[in-house]
C-alpha cells in the first residue's frame, strides 16, 4: 500500500511540476477566457513562448548543471540545489510578462505572469534557508488563475466546476509532497498561501 502511494504520489508530482505550472496556466487563460477567440495560431505562438520560456530553458539548465555535478539530483531535493533553477524559472516568467506585453494581451493576463514571478522572487529568496514548496506555490498560482476568471466573469462559461477540480488537484498535489516526505505540512501550507496571493493580488489591484 505504502510503496502505491509513493508511486501514486510521484506521478501526481510530475504532472504538476511547478516547471508546468506556467504552460497550465497559459492554456486555461487562451482556452478558458474570451481569448479563446483568438485564432488558433496565435494562441499555439502564444503558448509556445510560455513553454520554452518558463519549462523547456529551465529543464535544459537544471539538466546541464546535473551533468556538471553542480546539483546531485535533477530532482532539486535540497533548497541550495534550487537557487540557479529558480532564477533561471524567474527570468523565464519574466520574459513572458514582457511578451505579453509586445503582443497587446489584455492586462491581467500579464499580471497573472508578474503575480508568479513575485512568487518565484519569494521562493527563492527563501528556498537556500526554508524549502518552500515550489509544487505548492504553483498549485496555489493555478487556483487563484481560475478564482480570478471565475469572479470576473471572463470565462466563455461558467467554470466554477474547473475551480474546484483545481483545488482538489491542489490538495491531492500537496499531500502527495507531504506522502514523498519532500515537505512539512508548513512549508506546503506557506508554498500554496504563496503562490495563490502572489497570483491573486496583482490582478485585482492593477485590472
Amino acid at each position: 500500500m505504502e510503496k502505491s502511494l509513493n508511486i501514486i504520489a510521484r506521478i501526481l508530482s510530475g504532472i504538476f511540476s511547478p516547471l508546468l505550472m506556467g504552460t497550465y496556466a497559459m492554456i486555461l487563460a487562451l482556452w478558458i477566457s474570451y481569448l479563446n477567440y483568438t485564432p488558433m495560431v496565435a494562441k499555439l505562438t502564444v503558448l509556445s513562448v510560455t513553454l520554452i520560456a518558463t519549462c523547456v530553458i529551465p529543464v535544459i539548465t537544471i539538466f546541464v548543471l546535473w551533468k556538471a555535478g553542480i546539483i546531485k539530483d535533477p530532482r532539486l531535493n535540497t533548497g541550495r540545489e534550487r537557487l540557479i533553477p529558480y532564477m533561471v524559472a524567474t527570468a523565464g516568467f519574466i520574459a513572458v510578462c514582457v511578451y505579453t506585453r509586445i503582443v497587446n494581451a489584455p492586462l491581467w493576463l500579464t499580471m497573472f505572469y508578474a503575480g508568479a514571478t513575485l512568487a518565484l522572487i519569494i521562493d527563492t529568496t527563501l528556498t537556500g534557508k526554508w524549502k518552500i514548496s515550489g509544487h505548492a506555490t504553483g498549485m496555489g498560482g493555478l487556483c487563484a488563475i481560475l478564482f480570478y476568471m471565475m469572479i470576473s466573469a471572463i470565462s466563455v462559461y461558467p467554470i466554477t466546476v474547473e475551480f474546484l477540480c483545481a483545488v482538489l488537484a491542489a490538495g491531492l498535489v500537496c499531500t502527495s509532497r507531504l506522502i514523498l516526505e519532500r515537505h512539512d505540512i508548513w512549508q506546503i501550507l506557506a508554498g500554496f498561501a504563496n503562490g495563490f496571493i502572489c497570483t491573486l493580488v496583482p490582478t485585482l489591484l492593477f485590472t
